[in-house]
C-alpha cells in the first residue's frame, strides 16, 4: 500500500484516524522482531491510554515508549534528506533514558566491535562505520529510489550496524521513511516471517543475493495491504479531492 508523506501528515493530524491503526501495526512487528514483549494489545493500552500493562524489562518499555515518539518523529520530518545526523537522533531518540544512554551509546556510532549472535557475519569495525555509512548514504543519493534500491540499503546498512545496538529497528524506520518519500508500497515486515527475514537478510549480506529478501519483502507487502484494506478507501478520498496538499487550512 502506498502513503504518501502528504496524506500520512494529514491523518497524523486528524483525530480518530487511521494513523494510529498504521503506527501501531509498524511498531509492533518491528519491536517484536527484536525480542520486544509487548503484545499488540499492551502497545495499543499505551498509544490510546498511556497505560504500561503488563510485565516487561525496563529497557523493553522505555524503547517502546521511545519508539512510538520516533515514529512521530519520521513522520513529521518526511521530506528532509537521510543524513548522518538524522541517523543519529532516530538512534539518539530510540535509546533515550535506556541503559545504552546511560552507558553513552546513544545517538552515536557504535565505540566497540559488535556481532549478531549466531551468525558468522563480518560487521563494520567502528573506525570504518563513518566512512561507510558516507559511502552508502552517497550510493542512495545516485540511485533510482526503487524497492531495489531500498532492499540493497537495507542489506548494507544492517551489514554496517552502526550501532552499538538497535540497528533493526532504526534500519526499519530508515526503510519506512524510503519507502513513504519514494511512493514504494509500505514495507512493514510481518513478525510472521521473522525467521525467513533474518536468513534472507543474511543471504543477501553474505552472497550478495537479494532474490530471498525481495520475496519476503513482498509477501509483507501484500499481508500488508490485506489487513489494511479498510485504509485504501480513504487513501483514495484524500488523493481525489487534493486534501494532502494544504490539510491545515481545511477549515
Amino acid at each position: 500500500m502506498i502513503i504518501t508523506s502528504e496524506v500520512l501528515k494529514l491523518l497524523k493530524d486528524t483525530p480518530n484516524s487511521a494513523y494510529e491503526s498504521v503506527k501501531t501495526e509498524f511498531l509492533y512487528h518491528s519491536n517484536k522482531l527484536e525480542g520486544s514483549t509487548f503484545t499488540k494489545e499492551n502497545l495499543e493500552k499505551y498509544l490510546q491510554e498511556n497505560i504500561i500493562e503488563g510485565s516487561h524489562k525496563i529497557n523493553d518499555v522505555y524503547e517502546t515508549i521511545n519508539s512510538t515518539k520516533l515514529f512521530d518523529f519520521v513522520v513529521d520530518t518526511l521530506g528532509e534528506p537521510l543524513s548522518k545526523r538524522i541517523m543519529l537522533e532516530f538512534h539518539r531518540m530510540l535509546k533515550d533514558k535506556t541503559l545504552d544512554y546511560e552507558r553513552g551509546f546513544s545517538g552515536c556510532w557504535k565505540k566497540i566491535p559488535n556481532m549478531i549472535p549466531g551468525v558468522d557475519l563480518k560487521l563494520a569495525q567502528p573506525w570504518e562505520v563513518e566512512s561507510k555509512i558516507d559511502e552508502l548514504l552517497k550510493q542512495w543519493e545516485d540511485s533510482n529510489k526503487t524497492i531495489e534500491d531500498i532492499i540493497k540499503f537495507h542489506a548494507k546498512f544492517e551489514n554496517i550496524h552502526p550501532y552499538q545496538d538497535g540497528n533493526g529497528r532504526i534500519g526499519r524506520f530508515i526503510m519506512l521513511k524510503q519507502c513513504i518519500e519514494n511512493n514504494v508500497d509500505l514495507i512493514l515486515i510481518d513478525d510472521h516471517y521473522s525467521k525467513e527475514y533474518k536468513q534472507a537478510l543474511y543471504m543477501a549480506q553474505s552472497q550478495n543475493d537479494y532474490t530471498k529478501l525481495t520475496e519476503i519483502f513482498r509477501q509483507s507487502q501484500e499481508l500488508l495491504d490485506e489487513k489494511f484494506k479498510f485504509l485504501k478507501e480513504t487513501i483514495d478520498y484524500i488523493n481525489e479531492n487534493d486534501m494532502g496538499m494544504e490539510h491545515h487550512s481545511m477549515c
